[in-house]
């Protein structure tokens, strides 16, 4: 609109006329004369505005011609009859168009009260979609001053109207009418299709938005599955046949956009022009929407009536903002599914992910773990039972204190070979000596008196006296074999298992009281000790191997020969059963009986599971009482 130009009013519309109007000024491009009068009007009457200034700003050094000094051009302007509209921007407009500007340029829209003439008012500043800065500027009287909110709103919902741009498939300067979407429309587009609850809502709430945006006839949403796309969705139809002709030639479309970079024409894919023939829509258009640097995972399909396009930058936004959806619409069409196909995709996506090239090193172990579970299910293993073992024998002999006493020495220790009459210990014998001359005093004492009475005749003394000799006879016998006893000696060859000489020597005993205990080398087997809870496992005349704890690398080979059915308690280890186990090798001649050591008994095979498992199974079973 030129300086001389007359200003354009209309007359108030209805509520349908005024959308009708803005529908139109939609397929039109803001280059044609005219548009931003109209617009001026229509968004005037939207937002029930005293008048409504279009104002564009230019760089003098670019257009001199254009320019006033202020920055501003006035574009297009509506008014009430009654208020006057000059073809430039009076001081007052442009002072509000100044102090607006940046915050309407940062926020969309920006607001301030002031009065004119005696009047209050509202400017309202609306940023306009398109390459080139351009404001609306609302005036807003008074009286709405409650529904100011509501009124930025509608104006923000139309400013995306004046697109600019040249339509793909047409050459510029074709006059063929051009629609660019703009970003701020796209963005409220999805935030729109993200507040959906149900994914087919939201597919529709797509295409149609997309459908007014582009004035497109009709726009086509479609899945890839397996590489092949499956119609999901089409403008203005809440259900189609998928078994049509027509439904097979869009998905056909759809097709040939998957492995085409960027927008694909009509004139590059025969599909396309049969499809447009079909729908009796020359310009139709498909592209294929997905991540950055993966492959595509939806297409879409515009169809537009003749004298329609879409420009390169309109369908670059397009293209943004569905990747932007495509997300909360994946998740709403997965979690529609029959929940067995939702099974099936994950455990797919699962699949690629582990087969795939990395994570190498957590794919080995689960691998390696994978393995050696059916190892286990199914191989076996030879199970040995674990104990504890004595090398033990029955000829033992306990050497004792004969009378009480003290020790007055002691040869030996525990350990030691001994021959058979070895001096081993001897107890002091001075006090039975005493008691050795009394006896042997008494009996000659008394011995004496029997002669004396017998020479006399004295029949009765006689026999006093015998008597009397008699019992220092048997008291003497009695402290002479207790001397016989002051000495031990080994009894056999043998080895000192019990006793030690700093123990032994110069200790006060009593009789019967163990001094030594030897055994005998010979005859040696193996007492064993064996958990109660495998008692079940052992074999009548199991096999098995000792390892004694001074000789850890010789293993000596055993059979089972006796189980002694009585459980025996050894503290915290539970109850223990004990093995009577022959060696099946001679004995060496270091060994001693009381040497101890482990024990392996063979159980014969198991399942290399059940060996692993069965004692924690055991438990369970105990705790749960299965």
């Amino acid at each position: 609109m030129g300086a001389a130009d007359p200003p354009h009013t209309l007359g108030a519309p209805d509520a349908l006329g005024l959308v009708q109007a803005l529908q139109a000024l939609r397929r039109r491009s803001s280059g044609e004369p005219g548009f931003w009068d109209e617009y001026a009007a229509g968004l005037r009457h939207l937002c029930r505005a005293r008048r409504v200034w279009i104002a564009g700003r230019v760089d003098a050094a670019a257009e001199p011609a254009l320019a006033d000094g202020s920055g501003w051009q006035l574009l297009g302007g509506a008014a009430e009859a009654a208020l006057p509209m000059a073809g430039v921007i009076d001081a007052a407009t442009l002072a509000s168009l100044q102090a607006l500007a940046p915050r309407a340029a940062d926020k969309g829209f920006a607001l301030m009260p002031l009065t004119h003439e005696g009047v209050a008012l509202f400017h309202l500043a609306v940023r306009q979609a398109g390459e080139r800065p351009v404001l609306a500027l609302i005036e807003i009287p008074q009286r709405e001053r409650a529904s100011l909110n509501e009124l930025a709103l509608r104006a923000q919902l139309v400013a995306d109207m004046p697109g600019v741009g040249a339509p793909v498939g047409a050459a510029v300067g074709e006059g063929v009418p051009a629609a660019s979407p703009t970003l701020p429309a796209l963005l409220a587009l999805a935030t729109e299709v993200q507040r959906e609850a149900h994914g087919s809502a939201a597919r529709l709430a797509l295409v149609n938005g997309l459908a007014a945006l582009c004035g497109a006839s009709h726009v086509a949403l479609g899945w890839v599955d397996e590489g092949r796309a499956q119609l999901a969705a089409i403008s203005h139809l809440d259900r189609f046949d998928a078994g049509t002709d027509l439904i097979a030639l869009v998905e056909a479309a759809m097709d040939e956009s998957l492995t085409h970079e960027g927008v694909l024409q009509a004139d590059q894919a025969p599909v396309l022009q049969r499809l447009g023939e079909a729908l009796g829509l020359p310009a139709v258009c498909a592209m294929a929407i997905g991540p950055e640097n993966g492959p595509p995972e939806a297409a879409l399909l515009f169809a537009l009536p003749e004298g329609r396009g879409v420009d390169e930058p309109g369908l670059a936004r397009v293209r943004g903002m569905a990747a932007l959806v495509l997300p909360r619409l994946a998740e709403l069409r997965q979690r529609e599914r029959w929940w067995g196909l939702r099974a099936r995709d994950a455990l797919r996506l699962r699949l690629a992910s582990w087969l795939g090239p990395r994570h190498v090193w957590p794919k080995a172990v689960a691998v390696a773990a994978g393995l050696f579970v059916l190892y286990a299910a199914f191989a076996t293993w030879d199970y040995r039972v674990h104990g504890t073992g004595q090398l033990a024998t029955d000829s033992t002999r306990v050497l004792a204190a004969g009378y009480d006493g003290r020790v007055d020495s002691a040869e030996t220790s525990a350990g030691e070979r001994v021959q058979s009459g070895q001096l081993l210990a001897t107890l002091d014998t001075r006090e039975l000596r005493q008691q050795e001359n009394d006896a042997d005093a008494e009996v000659r004492r008394f011995g004496a008196e029997a002669d004396k009475a017998r020479a006399a005749a004295a029949w009765a003394e006689m026999e006093v006296s015998t008597a009397r000799q008699r019992q220092a006879q048997a008291r003497l016998a009695r402290v002479r074999e207790a001397l016989a006893q002051a000495e031990v000696r080994a009894p056999f060859d043998g080895v000192i298992v019990e006793g030690e000489r700093k123990d032994l020597l110069g200790a006060p005993v009593k009789k019967g009281d163990k001094l030594f205990r030897i055994a005998r080398v010979e005859g040696l087997y193996v007492v064993a000790t064996v958990p109660e809870g495998d008692m079940p496992l052992v074999p009548a005349q199991a096999s098995g191997e000792l390892v004694l704890v001074s000789d850890p690398d010789r293993r000596i080979p055993l059979r089972v020969t006796a189980v002694i059915p009585v459980a025996q308690t050894k503290g915290q280890d539970g109850n223990q059963f004990l093995l009577r186990a022959e060696m099946q090798q001679p004995a060496a001649d270091w060994w001693r009986p009381g040497m101890s050591g482990a024990v392996r008994i063979d159980a014969g095979e198991r399942n290399v599971a059940w060996i692993l498992t069965h004692r924690l199974v055991d438990k369970l079973r105990l705790w749960l009482w299965w």
